[in-house]
């Protein structure tokens, strides 16, 4: 393998990958917390509160979309995958 080969195949550190899953987490959470509110609470709700609520979810939305984006900038899984063509080598596990 050359230098070259090795660089292309380098991969986000672990903690970098916990982050953005963390972040993606937190995203889904807030989406989920501000529609459980609005469900449980319905029509109580006043205008501000209502208006927090649609605020929780964008921002969800927004926390989610990034991470799967910055996830799919570091990782690229669409430029490395596991063929299965090809054998993987004797000492993998």
């Amino acid at each position: 393998m050359t230098d070259e080969h090795n660089e292309n195949t380098a991969q986000p550190s672990k903690l970098t990958l916990y982050g953005l899953a963390m972040v993606g987490g937190l995203g889904l959470t807030l989406m989920m917390l501000g529609a459980s509110i609005g469900v449980i609470y319905g029509t109580a709700l006043d205008a501000g509160a209502t208006h927090s609520l649609g605020l929780m979810i964008v921002v969800g939305l927004l926390l989610l979309i990034l991470a799967i984006g910055f996830w799919l900038g570091w990782v690229r899984p669409f430029e490395r995958f596991d063929d299965i063509n090809i054998p993987a080598e004797p000492e993998h596990h």
